[in-house]
């Protein structure tokens, strides 16, 4: 589900710059992109207008998770640093 890479294994110098090497270019860190909103806007459009997409007895709510929740925890994955900056500011506002 994210599309980060998550990785808690300690790499060498070396290893990391082979891989560098063989990965293509990635987005700058904390740019979602066009198509993951793409993602939310349509799939928040889906289930708000069609009914058989909220989900039901047989499918619970498996269906609305993944069409509206999963691309915005993506999003907020993905904009964890900005955001995380933004609450550190407000909150040394109003400790000050």
């Amino acid at each position: 589900m994210l599309l980060a890479p998550f990785s808690l294994a300690d790499v060498s110098p070396s290893t990391r710059a082979r891989r560098s090497a063989q990965r293509p270019a990635a987005a700058p860190p904390g740019r979602v992109p066009p198509w993951l909103v793409s993602w939310a806007v349509l799939g928040t459009l889906g289930v708000l207008f069609v009914p058989g997409l909220r989900g039901g007895g047989l499918l619970g709510a498996t269906l609305p998770f993944w069409l509206c929740a999963a691309p915005l925890l993506d999003m907020a994955w993905l904009t964890r640093h900005r955001w995380l900056a933004a609450l550190r500011r407000r909150a040394r506002v109003r400790a000050a």
